[in-house]
């Protein structure tokens, strides 16, 4: 076993037997399933507390609105390349790749004629930092710091002009409406086109920093109730910084690592209820606002068109949608020893993105805003957690084991 190796083993082994249920602001994305949203604060004067955890996923799939599997990169919806470059200004006709675009949208659409399909594999894995400081009476502050590393490899498409019910396969279909003579010339000259418009299609590899998020709270534990063994309360807001790389508008499968430039304003509240001696049901809520910002993006310029690939680009100001998060848990705390369960239910929303102020009059704004890239999303999650709690009353410092299984 060489040093480095002994360093992973070293670290994964840390993290696990260290990492404790933390607040997470930069959070909730559609690409996964968010983490869950931590209890509330506990109410000592001066207590300092470093939180960390690490976690992973990989899928080949996607859910679409109506719940179905589908091939992991269409996921908003089926790649129409007919009307591809329809309405998109600076077409020039001499050239090939911009000749195939206009003969291809003038052929009346017939049934999926036109259609691809992307299949990829989705690779997540992130390393969330949390620092929190009481104060007195209450009051507290927090510095949360993301890392991430975001990958989609083996990337491949398929014509599924012939049958829609074939999206994954990668059986070619004999009987496809793709002998179109226009339609093989667009699959030939394809690279070209992506290449004369300036886009990738391709591997997508980044990581580093996400967003950062400041905050100050405050903190109740409220013990002398009549039916219950505690209450205990926590209300924080704060500011979540756009320290993460923002999405490449010229690769076509480009992640952000946080809310991609944007900075949000969030505010955050917990409650949690104890009951006979070993239970507690806790509820949370958060909302974040984000700013506007001006960004050069790529825009849909045609009612037909899906999917991720566009080839227009134009400046525009985004106003991104507000996030919402609720949820709620059951804990059976220290019910054998140090040993507590934890179950809960998150559900999440992110409502609609919009784009206004185009320069180009070539631009139509209400097509630009129906690209379901832009529309409201909504994720249900479960979290089960297996907690030991080393800690002995009197010490100074403590040490926590946990395990959890996130299903979204």
């Amino acid at each position: 076993m060489t040093r480095n190796t002994k360093l992973v083993y070293l670290f994964v082994f840390l993290t696990i037997f260290f990492a404790k249920v933390a607040q997470s602001y930069d959070n909730a994305h559609f690409y996964r399933a968010p983490l869950f949203y931590g209890e509330p604060r506990f109410d000592k004067d001066f207590l300092a507390s470093f939180d960390f955890k690490i976690f992973g996923g990989t899928t080949s799939k996607a859910i679409a609105g109506c719940c179905n599997d589908i091939c992991l990169l269409d996921i908003y919806g089926y790649h129409n390349m007919q009307y591809l470059g329809k309405n998109v200004p600076g077409k020039d006709l001499s050239k090939p790749s911009d000749l195939i675009l206009h003969q291809l949208e003038q052929i009346p659409s017939r049934g999926n004629f036109g259609i691809l399909s992307f299949a990829g594999r989705f690779r997540t894995f992130e390393t969330l930092f949390n620092y929190q400081q009481n104060f007195t009476r209450g009051f507290f502050a927090s510095v949360f710091v993301p890392l991430r590393s975001l990958e989609i490899s083996c990337i491949r498409s398929k014509d599924i002009s012939c049958n829609i019910d074939e999206i994954c396969s990668l059986v070619p279909c004999p009987e496809s409406e793709a002998a179109n003579t226009y339609w093989q010339a667009f699959l030939n000259l394809f690279p070209d086109i992506m290449k004369r418009y300036g886009l990738v299609v391709g591997d997508f590899k980044e990581r580093g920093l996400g967003d950062v998020s400041l905050a100050l709270g405050y903190t109740i534990n409220y013990e002398d109730a009549d039916f219950l063994d505690f209450i205990d309360a926590t209300i924080r807001f704060g500011v979540t910084l756009p320290t993460s790389k923002q999405r490449c508008e010229d690769h076509v499968f480009s992640l952000p690592l946080g809310y991609n430039g944007h900075t949000g304003i969030f505010g955050v509240f917990d409650v949690a209820f104890g009951l006979y001696d070993w239970a507690t049901l806790g509820m949370h809520f958060d909302a974040t606002w984000f700013n506007k910002r001006c960004k050069n993006l790529r825009v849909k310029t045609a009612c037909e068109q899906s999917g991720l690939i566009k080839l227009a680009k134009e400046n525009a100001q985004v106003r991104r949608g507000t996030m919402f998060n609720g949820g709620m848990h059951f804990k059976a705390d220290h019910f054998i020893g140090g040993f507590s369960l934890i179950v809960g239910y998150s559900y999440s929303t992110k409502q609609k993105d919009e784009l206004d102020c185009f320069r180009s009059p070539c631009i139509d704004c209400n097509i630009a805003n129906s690209d379901c890239a832009l529309q409201k999303w909504t994720m249900h999650t479960m979290h089960l957690f297996a907690e030991y709690d080393f800690t002995k009353d009197g010490w100074n410092y403590c040490l926590a084991s946990t395990f959890f299984i996130t299903l979204s």
